[in-house]
């Protein structure tokens, strides 16, 4: 149960992030990840997870995008 909320969480989180990011530097973003980001909110809407071990794994997956 507490997986099922953490990810209803990243959700929402992911789902502000590009929101905000999308508004705030509309000319700036490289549309490539606009489409990352979406394909993510996309994929857990849809229930599909992700793992991570650890606090330094999420961190270095957002870094990544």
């Amino acid at each position: 149960m507490q997986i099922l909320d953490t990810q209803e969480k990243l959700r929402g989180d992911l789902t502000r992030l590009q929101n905000i990011v999308y508004h705030i530097a509309q000319d700036e973003i490289k549309p490539e990840y606009i489409k990352r980001l979406s394909k993510i909110e996309k994929g857990l809407s849809l229930g599909k997870g992700m793992k991570f071990k650890n606090k330094n794994e999420v961190k270095n997956f957002f870094n990544s995008l």
